[in-house]
């Protein structure tokens, strides 16, 4: 049975609760953490979001029109605050774009970029020390 009224009312509580735009229609998978409760996202219909990425507050994944499309983030990917991701292009498996950037160009998995427009400064990172529950460590190099 199809309801098209139930999705919109989702959207438009997300909207009012969270000031984000996440559609139905965006393919997100279940295991995407958004970073408290995906505040300010706004995202692309057209956006794939695979498993274990995350998403900061005040992302935009959006297109760029007349290109039709929208970015594709790959498996573990994060994005921090701010970050915009514009138009049908790929961020490759495990990479990590910084707070504020631009990407506007493919990036390969594993990299780490930043800038505006967003650059590769890292690659081969590995990108569990950029998690959202990676282990804090002190500057003497004792865990917190």
């Amino acid at each position: 049975m199809r309801l098209p009224l139930l999705p919109r009312l989702f959207e438009l509580a997300i909207r009012l609760f969270f000031q984000a735009s996440i559609p139905g229609r965006a393919k997100i998978a279940r295991s995407v953490f958004f970073h408290h409760s995906g505040l300010g996202v706004v995202i692309n219909g057209l956006s794939v979001i695979e498993a274990d990425c995350e998403i900061g507050v005040h992302v935009v994944l959006g297109g760029r029109a007349p290109i039709v499309g929208a970015p594709h983030l790959e498996k573990g990917v994060i994005v921090h605050a701010g970050a915009k991701i514009i138009g049908p292009i790929r961020i490759g498996a495990g990479s990590v774009v910084a707070a504020n950037a631009v990407v506007i160009s493919d990036v390969p998995p594993n990299s780490l970029v930043a800038g505006v427009p967003a650059v590769v400064k890292r690659s081969d990172i590995d990108n569990r020390m950029y998690r959202h529950d990676a282990p804090q460590i002190a500057p003497s190099g004792a865990e917190l």
